[in-house]
């Protein structure tokens, strides 16, 4: 039986929790405008009223990742001039990076009257929220609007999109660097728990990966002193069982 990747990732800190939700919400959407998938449109705004939402709660976080940006910029400039480091690729990274904050630097987060559909939208978004609001009855418009052609409702959503994609972009480096900036510790949970001392490492973002053929579910946890890692099985009636074999994972402890 062919085994399935699993990749399962825990945050350590709020910023590392906003950044992972956001893109979490960004890939989504990706994946729900797409005029091949007529049925994924009206997820896919409920799915822009989420991101405009979360925003909207978290106004810092256009500050956060400039912060966490230039972070990074700098702990790749103290690669320079090292044995084994490709200067040209470092050049490449740290141009990448200025382009993404530069972008990032003049982007309204929340939905405004920048948009020109602002009040359209803000009637949708009202009765989203209601348990079947969004019927015919309710609000015809968006009724109308589901009857355009798929081209011009991705056109659509992508506009709707268009502020936020700095943002989007900007998360999206900051978490490939950290992820790919990172080695992975090959290691074993026994009976499918394992504990890793941290002895004053600070991390970010913590990563499993586990290839199985089995339903594994990592639950993860963390604090200042260790990370703590169990498996267990979902079962037909989706209800998590203890497992007592040992598991073979990959441990990344990002903090690039």
């Amino acid at each position: 039986m062919k085994k399935n990747l699993l990749i399962y990732e825990f945050p350590c800190t709020e910023r590392m929790r906003s950044m992972l939700r956001i893109e979490n919400l960004g890939n989504r959407m990706q994946e729900l405008s797409n005029p091949d998938f007529p049925a994924g449109f009206q997820p896919a705004l409920r799915t822009l009223f989420e991101l405009y939402d979360l925003l909207g709660n978290r106004a810092d976080i256009k500050n956060e990742l400039l912060q966490e940006l230039d972070r990074q910029r700098l702990q790749l400039v103290k690669y320079s001039g090292q044995p084994g480091v490709s200067e040209e690729q470092l050049s490449v990274l740290v141009k990448e990076i200025a382009r993404a904050h530069n972008s990032l630097s003049a982007v309204p987060i929340r939905l405004g009257a920048h948009v020109p559909e602002f009040e359209w939208l803000c009637s949708v978004r009202g009765r989203a929220g209601v348990p079947g609001g969004t019927c015919q009855f309710d609000i015809p418009s968006f009724y109308a609007w589901q009857k355009r052609p798929s081209h011009i409702k991705v056109a659509n959503i992508t506009a709707w999109l268009l502020p936020l994609i700095p943002l989007l972009e900007g998360i999206d480096l900051a978490l490939r660097l950290l992820r790919e900036g990172t080695e992975a510790l090959e290691l074993i949970a026994e009976k499918g728990q394992y504990e890793f001392p941290l002895e004053g490492r600070n991390v970010l973002l913590v990563r499993i990966e586990v290839e199985t053929t089995e339903e594994l579910v990592a639950e993860i946890s963390a604090n200042k002193h260790l990370i703590a890692v169990r498996f267990r099985k979902l079962d037909e009636k989706l209800k998590l069982q203890a497992i007592e074999e040992n598991i073979g994972f990959k441990l990344s402890l990002c903090n690039f």
